[in-house]
């Protein structure tokens, strides 16, 4: 245990203070508290002012504080004068539900506050994955958006995330993306020669984009370029090559203004790869039967 714990528990001991306790100061004061999975639930028990859980929020918060990606990081837990609970209600909501014996995590408490001021949390600009990647050093200003976006395609592609239930899936945090990113140097670098003005001639999302190519790219770096050169301009293409169907099927969604989801584009994407590495024509890219793909229909880049 180290000497900065040690000495937060002491504090905690000897001003009797804990979450769910009853009688706040009479002006706003703060101090870091071990909160372990009892405590929340305590504290929850007794929660009566705040906003509808978002399911999503609440898993990826577990997913942070069970994987060791949760950091102490100075946002507080905020109480009311009254002692209401008026931030932190996901956080805390994550940790109850972890096993008993899951280690208490140190938050900072700030109580004591106005209990108007709810209405004024949460208005400051969310930092994003992007901004976060520049701020470590893994990539310059330029284009951090995409790639960070494209990062997130990756990795939910790869997790075969965009199945099931997108309602409480798993949603790829800020934390996960620049982790990746720390340790997959090769493919931030591919990343970073990919995001350039030319992606944004694919009639695509460029995020969406970026994380196919970046496969393509890992499989066969010389076929990768070449595909992407035609998928740019479209320039040489003949009837029956599958990236001119490619381009033909971007084109129609575009025009169309059709929604589609980044599992279908992903979808096209590698149906066109794969034809054109086989060396097949092809003028139409379609769904497989039923309009749909499964798990185990979703076509593998080869």
């Amino acid at each position: 245990m180290s000497k900065w714990q040690k000495t937060s528990e002491g504090d905690f001991r000897r001003q009797n203070q804990h979450l769910a306790s009853v009688g706040a100061p009479t002006k706003p004061s703060a101090s870091t508290i071990f909160v372990d999975p009892a405590m929340a639930r305590r504290v929850l028990a007794k929660n009566t002012h705040n906003r509808p859980i978002k399911e999503s929020q609440v898993i990826r918060l577990m997913e942070e504080m069970t994987t060791g990606r949760w950091k102490y990081n100075g946002e507080a837990i905020k109480w009311s004068v009254d002692d209401v609970l008026l931030d932190g209600q996901h956080r805390l909501t994550a940790l109850a539900r972890m096993d008993d014996d899951f280690p208490a995590i140190p938050f900072l408490v700030v109580r004591g506050l106005p209990a108007d001021t709810q209405s004024t949390m949460d208005q400051g600009t969310t930092r994003t994955a992007g901004d976060q990647l520049v701020l470590e050093g893994l990539l310059g200003s330029t284009d951090s958006r995409i790639v960070a976006g494209g990062i997130r395609v990756y990795l939910e592609w790869q997790r075969m995330a965009f199945f099931g239930d997108q309602k409480v899936a798993s949603k790829i945090s800020n934390p996960e993306v620049v982790a990746w990113a720390s340790e997959h140097p090769v493919e931030m670098a591919i990343l970073q020669d990919l995001a350039s003005q030319r992606l944004r001639r694919v009639k695509c999302r460029p995020s969406v984009t970026l994380a196919v190519l970046l496969q393509f790219r890992l499989i066969d770096g010389e076929a990768a370029r070449e595909f992407s050169e035609g998928l740019y301009s479209g320039a040489g293409l003949q009837s029956g090559n599958p990236i001119l169907a490619l381009r033909d099927r971007l084109d129609r969604i575009r025009e169309g203004k059709v929604n589609v989801s980044d599992r279908d584009l992903i979808g096209y994407f590698v149906m066109a790869w794969n034809h054109w590495r086989r060396g097949g024509n092809t003028s139409k890219l379609q769904m497989p039967r039923g309009g749909a793909w499964t798990r185990e229909s979703f076509p593998e880049a080869v």
